[in-house]
């Protein structure tokens, strides 16, 4: 089976927008029927812009829905499966212990699932998510070419930072081109994980 990869950057929308978008009361109703509603692409002006006015609007509201689909064109991830990961939290956290150690298992989201990556010496990556409460329960699992697919990442990780510093205007405070995690700045990082992933095999 091959696997072909498109990361997608898209925001997270509050439960009031959705349910003003959807017509729907209940926001969760409306996601669970229409999982694609509690999102906003980045390149739709109008919905980032209104976003941003929000209260609420912080850099835990960027967020990546990663669409990986085989060759017959089943999903792998995407809408039917677990796909929105912050991007600070999960990505990045997890790419980082996958550079250190070769394969991670992490926490994954607000739900109780793990989020598995495992670096084979031919260039593959394993990539899994389980039940966190029930091992065994696999919802998605496939291999990937590793290089291909963090490059992915990494690009729409780098689009997100273009389109929000040079096209929109982030709150005040919310500084987007420094975001820190635990001190540590993730800007400088994303440099470091670019070099390490350029140079896996092709």
């Amino acid at each position: 089976m091959r696997a072909l990869i498109e990361a997608k950057i898209l925001l997270v929308k509050p439960g009031s927008l959705i349910e003003e978008e959807t017509g729907v009361d209940n926001w969760l109703m409306a996601v669970t029927q229409q999982p694609e509603v509690q999102y906003a692409d980045v390149n739709d002006h109008n919905q980032i812009n209104r976003l941003m006015r929000s209260r609420n609007f912080e850099l835990d509201a960027l967020q990546m829905a990663i669409h990986v689909v085989d060759d017959s064109g089943q999903p792998l991830i995407g809408y039917e499966v677990p796909s929105g990961l912050n991007i600070w939290r999960d990505y990045l956290k997890a790419i980082r212990k996958l550079m250190e150690q070769g394969k991670v298992s992490v926490s994954y989201g607000i739900d109780p699932y793990l989020l598995e990556m495992e670096q084979y010496a031919n260039g593959q990556l394993r990539f899994t998510i389980r039940m966190e409460l029930v091992p065994h329960h696999i919802l998605t699992q496939f291999t990937i070419h590793a290089r291909t697919f963090l490059l992915e990442i990494l690009r729409s990780i780098e689009f997100l930072w273009f389109k929000m510093l040079h096209e929109y205007h982030p709150p005040s405070g919310l500084e987007i081109s420094r975001p820190k995690d635990d001190g540590k700045d993730l800007f400088i990082e994303i440099n470091a994980l670019r070099k390490w992933v350029l140079e896996l095999p092709e």
